[in-house]
Formats: structure tokens, sequence, C-alpha cells
């Protein structure tokens, strides 16, 4: 359960439904959960790690908010650890995989003119995950992860409709630079392609702002 009460607060401020600067209410999110406070709490002191909320004494925890500068610095980190995320993954990588791979791509091509960017992050979300299981490496999983959410929170405060094909063509072409890699067995073809992505989003960020 406790996983469950990580993901839902977890979503709910990634996606903007808890706005920068509001107040967690750990009685009502209690309730509504039908769990104590304790375990709402636990959670709570997760997502401040991972720099996601602050907790206020006495005031209860507080949504972080978008940061420009954490999140440029975010991905010169992602950078580094995407890539190597990679590497590592393309030696263990299973036949199987690789097919979870080729199917999130077929369906992030079904996103190309319809979706929604939760959606495109939900694709993204899963590739990372079954890249994180074959590179068997739990700590570099979790801090590759935690500053992608970081970068994840500010494409669903700027993105405008008329940039979701972009985005979806984008996310598709670095699926299928994986795919790739991963039947060549190339470990330096598939950091680039973490690498790519990530510079990718740093130079639209730019442009952005």
């Amino acid at each position: 359960m406790s996983k469950e009460i990580y993901s839902v607060i977890k979503q709910r401020i990634l996606s903007g439904e808890y706005a920068s600067g509001e107040i967690i209410k750990e009685k009502n999110l209690a309730e509504e959960l039908d769990v104590s406070r304790t375990p709402i709490r636990e959670n709570l002191a997760r997502l401040e790690w991972e720099k996601l909320v602050t907790i206020i004494p006495r005031a209860g925890a507080m949504v972080a908010p978008i940061e420009l500068n954490l999140v440029k610095e975010a991905y010169q980190v992602r950078f580094v650890l995407d890539g190597y995320l990679g590497r590592l993954a393309i030696a263990r990588i299973t036949r199987e995989q690789i097919q979870e791979l080729e199917a999130l791509k077929a369906q992030c091509e079904g996103y190309v003119n319809e979706g929604t960017q939760e959606d495109l992050n939900n694709i993204s979300n899963k590739v990372r995950a079954v890249l994180g299981k074959a590179a068997n490496n739990k700590t570099l999983f979790e801090l590759s992860e935690m500053l992608f959410n970081i970068t994840l929170r500010v494409w669903y405060s700027i993105t405008e409709d008329d940039e979701h094909s972009e985005l979806a063509n984008a996310l598709i072409s670095e699926i299928d630079a994986l795919i790739k890699a991963c039947k060549d067995k190339d470990a330096n073809a598939a950091e680039k392609a973490m690498q790519d992505a990530v510079v990718y989003y740093t130079e639209k960020l730019k442009k952005t702002f």
C-alpha cells in the first residue's frame, strides 16, 4: 500500500494536480486513501528527498516550486547518468525486453495525432523501467528516476497542444534508436540515444525560456 500512496502523491505533483506551493493536507489524503497519517508522512519524507515537496514544521508538506535552475542542473546530471544507464542495459537486455520496447514504440506511434502529455510520459516511464531492469543497478536507476521527475514537471506546465506531435515523434525516435542499439549490442549507440534525448529536451527548454 505504501508504494501506491507514493505513486498517487507523486503523480499528482508531476501532473500539476497539486500545484506548486500548495500544502498537501495529510488528514484529507489519509481519509481519501483510507490509511493512517503515518504512511502519508513517510512517503512525503521520501518525496522531500526527491525535491518534489518541502516539509514545513507544524504546517505540513508544500509542493516544491518548479525551479528552472534546478531543472537545468538535473538535465546536466541526467546526461551522464542516463547515458550510463543505456550502456549497462545493453549488456543484459533480453529478447523479451526488446520486444517490450518495440511494443512501447508502437503504442507511442498511436499518440502522434492524439493522446496527452501524460500518455507520452507514461510511455517514457515504461521505457526507462525496461532499461532499469536490464541494467540491474538499483542505485543508478533510482537517482536517474529522481532527476527525471524533476525535469518532467516542467513539460506538464509549458507544453502547448501544437507541440504534442513533435514530442511524440521525438520519443519515437529515441525508442527506435534504443531498439537498434539493443539489437546490435552497441553500448555506445545506447548511451548516445539516451544522451541525445536529454540534449533535445535541454535545447527545447532553452528556446522556451
